[in-house]
């Protein structure tokens, strides 16, 4: 363990819309990081003899497609993003080079070693995307933060209107430029009554109230 090179990941959000990602393999991790690449709207070649029967679902011809066939070198220098679930470590450790040669981002599942990318515990609820990640290190760790963070946020009114903190921000940025105005305002809102907060429409915004915070922020 002494000898062994500390590596310090720096926490990134990728936008894929729209690029070539790679997944090589066919078993339920594969489906699991299909099912996280299509989230993020990316086109996805997956590379396998064969797939898990819930993954030929995702198959399709405008946003994933199957090759049914075994991983050929150096074909991952043609993606954005390489994902390698297979259980071959010869095949593991081709697909690493061959990313590695040309730049490609890599994750070479249960292998850090093998990763230039690793993928976060993550907790998603509306426009709201949060990550939690130890690097490899605890995921048991991970996990039971993530389920601790679920809890705690299903309790955020806020969280199921979006719409409504998008027009709070597009009041706030036209009525002050001033940092200070600003702080006082998302404080406002983010301390709001919860029951207050239930009755608000994200089609008519209480801009009376709003304005109300604004004379009192300055």
């Amino acid at each position: 363990m002494d000898g062994e090179k500390k590596v310090t990941y720096l926490p990134l959000f990728l936008n894929l819309t729209d690029q070539a990602c790679l997944v090589v393999g066919g078993g339920k991790v594969a489906l699991r990081k299909v099912e996280q690449l299509l989230q993020a709207t990316a086109r996805v070649t997956v590379v396998a003899p064969q797939i898990d029967r819930n993954l030929r679902k995702k198959i399709n011809s405008e946003r994933c497609v199957w090759e049914q066939r075994p991983y050929q070198s150096p074909e991952a220098s043609k993606y954005r993003l390489v994902i390698a679930t297979t259980d071959d470590a010869a095949t593991n450790k081709q697909i690493y080079q061959d990313c590695q040669a040309h730049g490609i981002l890599v994750n070479v599942v249960d292998q850090p070693q093998l990763c230039t990318v690793i993928f976060p515990s993550t907790v998603r609820r509306g426009i709201m995307t949060m990550a939690i990640s130890s690097g490899g290190n605890a995921p048991f760790l991970t996990k039971a933060l993530r389920i601790e963070l679920e809890n705690f946020i299903d309790e955020i009114e806020l969280l199921d209107k979006p719409q409504l903190l998008l027009k709070f921000r597009d009041f706030v940025k036209s009525q002050t430029d001033d940092f200070e105005i600003k702080r006082k305002l998302y404080q406002c809102l983010l301390s709001c009554d919860k029951d207050l907060l239930s009755q608000w429409s994200e089609d008519d915004p209480p801009y009376d109230l709003w304005m109300n915070w604004l004379r009192e922020a300055k």
